[in-house]
């Protein structure tokens, strides 16, 4: 019974520590805004540079950890290293939930999004099961050799930081987004008939006789002139529906806001994404000039938004010569669309069709042919996961096959 219950501990904190990793590692940059997040929300500014190399550390260390759980190698230190990580982690939560300094702990990355509650008592629920392998450490060994060991845990090691890594220098190999390549973002943007709307508690303070006594709208004395109106205070009861893209708006320097006449628009139209267009280098600027170009000459529209300001805009035009059109959003929203500053997005009839990042981006000449371009990104896309998909599986068999020595070499 008990080594059951400690197999099953084992498979279920490695899991959560795998997929945990995994889908940070996917996407680091945005590890990185919910590491810069808490950095703000702590006053430790001083530290926001190393919020990229700390998302792709805590990503390689959970992916590492929960695969040396899972597969038993080095299952001491992985358990106690586990275990502290886990306390530590549940005790932030908690500090977290009571004050809500950041309203979404990021544990899961974009996969799945939960409130600090919800974190909290996911947390105590592993530390259970971490705390029985914590105390059975002794009782667990391993059923390889050093050597396999140690080969394993490069392999993993190599296999989750590459895929941070590549990730990080194009775009995300799984992008758990609203804004994925597929979404119909005026869907994404509606609410559904029968959604549940917000609900909200308004109370009421008035005075008689000097005295002051609380009303809620049910018992308010509407028929009592007597009673003097002191103040109100509005508590947000439930928050109702709230749809996967609720704050994507363009906003045009003279018409104002223009998304749904742009994505109500037939055809293909291009975003540039710069959340902020002072980082974009100069000869990024000039291939995105090239891509307006190309756009223009196939009658395609072409804008680049960015959260900067509007004499920011026009700076960066008269300081690299070029005559882009600009549009301005949330900063925010814009690193979400895309983790690339800058990145192409290509819609058509409301839907995303593709994505690229600025290392990615296609030629001039394929602008000309918008969606023989997006299939083209797609068709590269399905090859890379297939290839990523190799190098697991590579890897998992090259720790079958040391381990199938030793078992011959036992039998000779």
């Amino acid at each position: 019974m008990w080594k059951l219950l400690r197999f099953f501990s084992r498979i279920f904190v490695g899991s959560t520590f795998v997929f945990s990793g995994f889908v940070k590692a996917v996407d680091p940059v945005g590890g990185a805004v919910k590491f810069h997040d808490y950095f703000q929300a702590f006053s430790l500014d001083w530290l926001i540079p190393l919020a990229m190399p700390a998302a792709i550390a805590l990503a390689v260390f959970e992916f590492l950890i929960g695969t040396l759980l899972i597969f038993n190698v080095y299952p001491k230190p992985a358990i106690r290293v586990s275990f502290g990580f886990m306390a530590f982690f549940t005790i932030l939560a908690f500090v977290l939930a009571l004050f809500n300094p950041v309203s979404d702990c990021g544990c899961f990355g974009d996969a799945i999004i939960l409130t600090n509650w919800q974190t909290f008592w996911k947390n105590i629920v592993i530390m259970l099961f971490a705390t029985l392998l914590f105390i059975s450490t002794k009782q667990i060994k391993s059923p390889y050799t050093p050597t396999i060991q140690l080969i394993f845990s490069i392999v993993v090691l190599f296999y989750i930081a590459g895929i941070s890594i590549y990730s990080l220098r194009h775009l995300p190999i799984i992008d758990f987004r609203p804004y994925s390549i597929g979404s119909n973002l005026p869907e994404g943007m509606s609410y559904p008939e029968d959604a549940p709307q917000p609900e909200y508690k308004t109370t009421f303070i008035l005075e008689k006789n000097g005295e002051t006594t609380e009303f809620t709208e049910e018992n308010y004395p509407y028929e009592d002139t007597a009673w003097v109106f002191v103040d109100s205070r509005t508590e947000l009861i439930s928050q109702g529906y709230t749809p996967p893209i609720h704050d994507f708006i363009l906003q045009h320097p003279e018409n104002g806001n223009i998304t749904d006449q742009l994505m109500g628009k037939k055809g293909p139209l291009f975003l540039a994404i710069s959340p902020v267009i002072t980082e974009v280098k100069d000869d990024q600027a000039m291939y995105l000039a090239q891509l307006n170009e190309a756009a223009q000459g196939r009658e395609v529209p072409f804008y680049v938004v960015t959260s900067s300001t509007l004499s920011t805009t026009e700076d960066f035009n008269s300081q690299h010569k070029t005559n882009l059109e600009f549009l301005q959003g949330d900063e925010t929203t814009l690193k979400t669309i895309i983790r690339s500053n800058p990145g192409l997005v290509l819609i058509s009839n409301g839907t995303v069709i593709g994505k690229w990042h600025y290392n990615d981006f296609p030629d001039a000449e394929e602008i000309r042919h918008p969606l023989s371009a997006a299939l083209k990104q797609q068709q590269q896309n399905r090859t890379r996961m297939i290839l990523l998909g190799h190098a697991f599986f590579i890897a998992l068999l090259s720790i079958f096959i040391l381990k199938s020595r030793k078992t011959i070499n036992k039998n000779q």
